[in-house]
């Protein structure tokens, strides 16, 4: 397939609105591109207009998996971009869109790669499975339907094709960002022709979304005797669960402490009353080490204890649990992968863990032992107005997945 070619297959698909919405626009596209080189290709509805593809070719009982959302988060105010969002535009080396970076251009180079590995007519050891999910960016809902179908059973091993590059320059800004020695880094950066430098993301944290909700009784607020303050007694538990948050002793060898965070508080109707009902509903990134199930069990005996004073009634409600991924570093494949990136993006291509979670979370819960590389085109710049992938390492990374396929299926 020609360069042209490339750069418009993945025009087509930034130029396809899918901000929380419309990916069966996206999924019809590539399923007509795959029928067209003779590769099998069905899409599955999951909610309306928001349809998964899959898509497949090869035989044998090793089966390689390769997945991408179709998803994108908001552009915001339109006005604050540079050039039209959907329109795929190139200054500088570097190509603009909303989801250029996370993730349409790791999404795309999936299926180039496969493509092109179809049309080249070779054989091999077993089959390349093309999972594009809908609703990764809020609630995995794609991936957990290809759960529920029982799509990922059979795989070995998966690569997510979400960024996994930050700009040269944005490391040189914060020396020291990274967990790793500085003059380490400063090397890497010498040694880097291209520029991004690239990360084999090997393990992420999972996520653990939460609400505790505090009732009360509500009074005048000239005679607060009379009520039960359900914020006051939500804020007793805050600082329990901050107290224990920053004392925890479970650190995971390589994802370390959990990452919690508070993002929403609710409580009151009136300034003039005793409010009867409160919550707060947070994040927490979780690891193997200190999981959701530790953290359910602590958080609902802080609760217990709390409801044994008067008028306190606290309640928890797990509201969603994302698992942690963490491969073996040591396993062939992620050795494959490490090998071949540093040979095709033309870099030191180090190991590392990050709190941001992808569908392979999702993916785990149907086969618990998968192997996941998450490594893709797009940088730093993911969510942000102005969004970009450079345009040398998309292409590069098309070549990147054609030899990780061709190696770990021979």
């Amino acid at each position: 397939m020609k360069t042209e070619q490339k750069l418009n297959i993945f025009k087509d698909i930034v130029a396809i609105d899918t901000q929380d919405k419309d990916e069966k626009k996206v999924a019809d596209y590539l399923a007509q591109l795959f029928k067209k080189y003779g590769i099998d290709a069905r899409n599955i509805e999951v909610s309306p207009g928001r349809d998964n593809l899959i898509a497949s070719f090869g035989e044998g009982e090793k089966v390689l998996g390769l997945t991408g959302h179709m998803d994108v988060v908001s552009i915001g105010e339109k006005n604050s971009w540079t050039h039209d969002p959907f329109d795929l535009y190139e200054k500088n080396g570097n190509l603009f869109g909303r989801g250029t970076s996370d993730m349409k251009s790791g999404l795309a180079a999936l299926a180039i790669a496969m493509i092109e590995l179809k049309e080249s007519g070779e054989k091999f050891n077993g089959q390349i499975k093309f999972l594009a999910t809908v609703d990764e960016e809020k609630n995995e809902s794609g991936a957990e339907k290809f759960v529920e179908l029982g799509e990922v059973e059979d795989l070995d091993a998966l690569i997510v094709a979400e960024p996994s590059g930050v700009n040269k320059k944005e490391i040189e800004n914060n020396i020291g960002s990274l967990p790793l020695p500085d003059e380490k880094i400063q090397k890497l950066l010498n040694d880097n022709k291209t520029q991004e430098q690239h990360f084999l993301i090997y393990a992420h944290n999972g996520s653990y979304d939460y609400k505790v909700t505090s009732t009360g009784k509500t009074a005048h607020s000239s005679m607060p005797h009379l009520g039960i303050n359900a914020i006051n007694n939500l804020i007793m538990f805050y600082n329990k669960q901050e107290e224990y948050f920053q004392n925890t002793k479970l650190v995971d060898d390589t994802l370390g402490k959990i990452i919690p965070v508070t993002t929403l508080i609710d409580g009151g109707d009136q300034i003039n009353s005793v409010p009867a009902t409160a919550s707060l509903t947070g994040r927490i990134r979780t690891t193997p080490t200190h999981n959701a199930d530790i953290i359910t069990r602590d958080l609902e005996a802080i609760i217990e204890e709390l409801n044994k004073k008067h008028g306190t009634r606290l309640e928890l409600e797990v509201i969603n649990n994302k698992l942690p991924v963490k491969s073996d570093p040591n396993s062939s494949f992620i050795k494959l992968v490490k090998e071949l990136g540093e040979k095709y993006l033309m870099q030191d291509y180090p190991l590392r863990a990050v709190a941001g979670g992808t569908d392979a979370a999702t993916f785990l819960k149907g086969n618990p032992n998968l192997q996941v590389a998450v490594v893709g085109p797009g940088n730093n710049t993911s969510h942000m107005v102005d969004e970009y992938v450079n345009k040398e390492i998309y292409l590069k990374c098309i070549e990147f997945y054609k030899e990780v396929i061709k190696e770990f299926l021979k």
